[in-house]
């Protein structure tokens, strides 16, 4: 895994944990099923998916 890619992985991450904190805030306060905090957890999917598909690649 180049550097480019280590950086990437680790900016995700943190986007993820921003992402997972509003959620969870929102939830708190709209409760599970407001649209915001079905938002957040599409983000967090996409986000995820994004360092899946990095490290698929650099599994060969």
């Amino acid at each position: 895994m180049n550097v480019a890619d280590c950086e990437r992985l680790i900016q995700y991450n943190e986007q993820i944990e921003v992402l997972r904190q509003k959620m969870i805030k929102t939830a708190d306060l709209f409760g599970l099923n407001h649209p915001h905090v079905l938002s957040y957890s599409r983000k967090i999917d996409e986000t995820h998916n994004l360092i899946l598909k990095i490290e698929r690649e650099n599994s060969f």
